[in-house]
């Protein structure tokens, strides 16, 4: 659990206080850190998911978006080395999606393995490597270009290729 840090499709699952500090200082305050430290860890995980200002809203009163950006805070809060979104913006808007992609690449580009479970296709593009599973089995572990560069291979899978993908076909 120090190590890694998961953040869900439904936030609510995770969210364990009534107030957004209280959520996000959860965790911390957990691993037994200082008040001080604690402190400092929750407005930095606000700051990082655009949070900071919320600290005493009560966290069933955020809108789907919020609670999401919530879940991650409280991850962060914990400095985890690897973070695993499982299907994390299945229920988000495009702005939201495009929000935690940004925070995941970011925290990666810091030095935070990511794995992102997705059927979102457009998402998986994004990756280094994607690992295609099916009932429990793995059945491709490849860079997107090769993953993509057949649509009756991902077909196969009950998969789309990304947009970008599907247009590229279409224009060879």
């Amino acid at each position: 659990r120090r190590l890694v840090g998961m953040v869900f499709q439904h936030p609510q699952d995770q969210i364990v206080a009534t107030t957004v500090t209280e959520d996000v200082a959860f965790g911390p305050s957990n691993l037994g850190l200082p008040s001080r430290e604690i402190r400092e860890r929750v407005a930095v995980a606000l700051e990082a998911t655009s949070l900071s200002g919320y600290e005493g809203r009560p966290s069933f009163l955020l809108s789907a978006g919020e609670m999401q950006r919530l879940a991650l805070a409280g991850v962060l809060a914990m400095q985890p080395k690897c973070i695993v979104f499982d299907e994390t913006t299945a229920m988000l808007d495009p702005l939201g999606r495009d929000m935690v992609m940004q925070q995941a690449k970011s925290l990666n580009n810091e030095g935070v393995t990511i794995i992102f479970i997705t059927h979102l296709m457009e998402e998986a593009a994004q990756a280094d490597r994607i690992l295609v599973l099916q009932r429990g089995r793995l059945m491709m572990d490849d860079t997107p270009a090769e993953v993509f560069s057949t649509s009756a291979r991902m077909q196969t899978f009950g998969l789309d290729l990304p947009p970008a993908a599907q247009a590229a076909g279409r224009l060879r």
